[in-house]
């Protein structure tokens, strides 16, 4: 044989051995055929539109999970002519080939959720296509309880969630089983009953005072525990046919091919760890979690969607930097946990058009919202408006390792050539104390006292294009801008509250 021969064939082995262990290298499933998981979630403090966004992408994927939160969700959409808000139900359910999982990081409301099936049911037949994760928690009567008497101080929804996720944590406590998952209902239906009952005793001999008027009124509205009790286990027992007992259920669908969108609720904003606490959701929003607590391992995942809207809101109390009107827009629309301002007293009381008008920040704050819409899809309660924050965005984005950014309602924005102010603002730094920073301080207190420093792009006009092409050059050029300064691709703008009204934009 030749020195080139030889030299050929130990050529041809080396490549071959980095090929072997290229292989090797890579996860056990990568070596077959195999699916994938995305995570989509919202990046600022919720009310991002992101059911929209899932909706819009569903078709591309098997399975769309939710893998956070509860009944203190509220992703709107509109199907068939109908507005619908899911709270529990993952936001692909409208897909008639597409499955939606209720994986175990979520608490769930059966009495509710059962109610939300009946309503989605009258649009499109969900059988064998949604189950529920057996080790999801249950929130308990003695959770809605605790949250309607101590939750007005932080905003919560007075759902439970709260309370639930910390009993998740807790436990078990003298005796007393705190964290009671779905399988155990099913099938301890006894058993659990007085577990139920015993759990809101507790709550209401150590944390309400039947002598205060607004606590009696909360325990009259919710009735003779053991009917609670009751109407739960039954409940829960009618949705016995959705749960999933195999917790490698999933894991076995992306093995075998199966292509999985995790939908995240609430927003990375409202973390329980990473946001403002205690202005904060109870379970944990970032994108990593869908796989702490989405029932699949992390060796799935291929990208992360972000949502957010190009007029920033927030719900209930909690520092907003770029809202209009501060302090004063914070008390209003927190006053009775959000009820005393409604959707229906602003216009009896208001002329959005006058509002508009107003150099008056807060007016304008007001204006914005009764134009936008903008009150919770579970609450109702007035959202608080700000401008677009691209700090915030920015580290959103940066800390979730966004790949595509999806931005709704920029339609919006095209409401601020109808105001005195020279364009349309964005936050792009933040001053405190008279230093310049181009991040979020992880300090309550510091976001606080901080002053936006604002810049003003370009006025636009209301937007009729249904494709990028169609588009005005301020348009453009603010999509440019904002990409700039958040270092993230916008994948979408929405410019209308329907799924078919997204402009796909790279």
């Amino acid at each position: 044989m030749s020195r080139f021969s030889t030299s050929f064939i130990l050529v041809v082995l080396l490549v071959q051995n980095q090929i072997l262990e290229n292989l090797i290298n890579l996860p056990v499933a990568a070596l077959f055929m195999r699916g994938y998981s995305d995570v989509l979630i919202g990046l600022q403090y919720g009310d991002e539109g992101k059911g929209k966004i899932v909706a819009l992408l569903a078709k591309s994927y098997d399975l769309i999970v939710r893998f956070n939160g509860g009944g203190n969700a509220g992703h709107t959409h509109y199907f068939g002519g109908s507005r619908i808000a899911l709270h529990q139900i993952p936001s692909g359910i409208f897909e008639p080939n597409v499955g939606s999982y209720i994986a175990s990081g979520c608490v769930v409301n059966f009495e509710r959720l059962l109610a939300e099936i009946v309503d989605v049911q009258q649009f499109v037949d969900i059988t064998d296509r949604f189950f529920i994760a057996s080790q999801a928690t249950v929130v308990q009567p003695h959770h809605v309880l605790f949250d309607k008497i101590t939750g007005n101080d932080i905003g919560t929804t007075g759902n439970g969630i709260g309370p639930a996720y910390a009993d998740r944590a807790l436990r078990k406590i003298g005796g007393r089983l705190k964290n009671v998952q779905v399988h155990y209902v099913l099938s301890n239906a006894e058993n659990v009953k007085e577990i139920f009952v015993d759990n809101y005793n507790y709550v209401l001999e150590k944390f309400v005072d039947m002598s205060d008027e607004k606590h009696a009124k909360i325990v009259d509205s919710l009735g003779d525990v053991r009917q609670q009790v009751e109407r739960l286990v039954s409940s829960a027992h009618e949705l016995k046919k959705y749960v999933c007992t195999d917790q490698l259920w999933l894991e076995g669908l992306v093995r075998g091919g199966k292509k999985v969108l995790f939908e995240g609720a609430q927003a990375a904003g409202l973390d329980v760890v990473t946001g403002n606490v205690p202005y904060v959701t109870s379970s944990h929003t970032n994108a990593g979690a869908a796989y702490a607590e989405g029932d699949l391992p992390p060796k799935y995942h291929r990208k992360t969607f972000g949502v957010a809207k190009a007029i920033e809101t927030r719900v209930g109390a909690g520092p907003f930097v770029s809202e209009f009107g501060r302090l004063a827009s914070e008390i209003y629309c927190t006053k009775d946990n959000g009820r005393a301002h409604s959707a229906e007293f602003e216009r009896f009381h208001y002329n959005a058009d006058e509002l508009l008008n107003s150099r008056d920040h807060f007016e304008i704050g007001v204006a914005l919202r009764m134009i936008g819409g903008e009150y919770g899809a579970t609450t109702g309660r007035p959202r608080r408006t700000g401008m677009l924050d691209l700090v915030q965005l920015r580290h959103a984005c940066r800390y979730n390792g966004v790949d595509e950014l999806y931005l709704n309602k920029v339609d919006s924005l095209a409401d601020f050539s109808r105001t005195k102010l020279s364009g349309v603002p964005l936050v792009v730094a933040y001053d405190l104390d008279g230093k310049i920073l181009d991040y979020v301080p992880p300090s309550t207190e510091d976001l606080g006292m901080i002053n936006p420093v604002i810049e003003y792009a370009s006025h636009i006009s209301p937007i009729a294009a249904k494709e990028r092409g169609g588009l005005s050059s301020e348009v453009i050029q603010l999509i440019a801008r904002i990409e700039q300064e958040v270092g993230c691709a916008v994948a979408g703008i929405g410019v209308g509250p329907c799924r078919e009204q997204v402009i796909f934009y790279h």
